[in-house]
């Protein structure tokens, strides 16, 4: 399979997946290593595809899409690495779906990751991938003050989770 035929594999698959594909999924898949994909999935982002990475692997952008009906809304939190799997859940048990996580920094700006979590299955696997990797969280680099955007049913719903993280100490305030 030629490179310009497997960047259009690439495209296929992604626009049919449900859930984001790894980089290893689709590497076994086509026949070539993680890094042939990754290489791949750049020059598919420089044509202008909207292709996200997510904690999960990747997706199409238009798959993050929440319904508009949904109220979003950012947090400012502050907590230190033990605390993640606390924040997580807290959102997510009062009706809450992680949509990102955003840090400024002080040489690029703004720095946003897309999350979009709203499982408990989606918190353990990321809180799995955490504990491979734990001194790469955004937050490490703002002494753990960071922003979550978040999706649920309404307005009330984000207060409720704003109460109950400020209950746990994880709301970052004056």
């Amino acid at each position: 399979m030629k490179a310009m035929e497997r960047r259009q594999a690439i495209l296929k698959k992604l626009e049919k997946a449900e859930q984001p594909l790894s980089a290893s999924h689709l590497a076994e898949e086509l026949g070539v290593s993680r890094q042939i994909i990754v290489g791949d999935v750049a020059l598919l982002r420089a044509e202008n595809h909207d292709i996200m990475a997510t904690h999960r692997g990747y997706l199409l952008a238009e798959r993050l899409q929440v319904p508009k009906s949904y109220y979003h809304g950012k947090l400012a939190c502050k907590h230190s690495a033990k605390e993640v799997r606390l924040e997580l859940e807290t959102i997510v048990q009062n009706g809450g779906k992680i949509l990102d996580v955003e840090v400024e920094h002080p040489i690029y700006g703004m720095i946003t990751a897309p999350l979009n979590i709203e499982s408990q299955d989606e918190i353990d696997y990321f809180m799995n991938k955490l504990s491979r990797y734990q001194e790469s969280l955004l937050s490490s680099l703002t002494g753990g003050i960071h922003l979550h955007r978040i999706s649920c049913r309404d307005q009330e719903t984000f207060e409720k989770i704003r109460q109950h993280l400020k209950k746990e100490g994880l709301v970052f305030e004056d």
